[in-house]
């Protein structure tokens, strides 16, 4: 068991030695990560309200676009669009005139685990496009 005092010491001596620059940059990536926690749990509950008005109508279904990097759900009666959550500060017309309206989700469709996966990623390709629409 003598490997095991050389591999804690080995760990202490990294410790000290960049210990001061990983706070450092623990302190400056803090913002950041906070900021994009927020932007995935306000899309997620943006989702949720569009979802639940969306089962309270005829034929309703909801479809992600987006304004810039940030996802709005638009909610449709039938082919009507009805509303858009988070509300946007320009008419839904706009957000849903390049949209593909084939990819709109019903409320009882499920969406599984690689439809979840597949969403992330293109959400993530887009945070390199500021002021897209879709």
């Amino acid at each position: 068991m003598a490997g095991k005092g050389k591999v804690i010491g080995q760990g202490v001596r990294l410790g000290i030695k960049y210990g001061p620059q990983i706070w450092v940059a623990t302190q400056a990536f803090r913002e950041p990560a906070k900021e994009a926690i927020n932007k995935a749990v306000s899309s997620e509950k943006a989702r949720r309200q569009a979802m639940a008005h969306a089962s309270s109508l005829s034929e309703g279904s909801i479809l992600k676009v987006y304004k810039g990097d940030r996802a709005h759900w638009v909610v449709f009666s039938a082919d009507e669009s009805v509303t858009v959550y988070p509300p946007a500060d320009i008419p839904l017309s706009m957000l849903v005139e390049r949209a593909d309206l084939t990819k709109r989700i019903r409320p009882e469709d499920k969406v599984g685990v690689k439809g979840r996966a597949k969403d992330a990623a293109t959400a993530a390709l887009r945070r390199g496009k500021p002021n897209q629409l879709n």
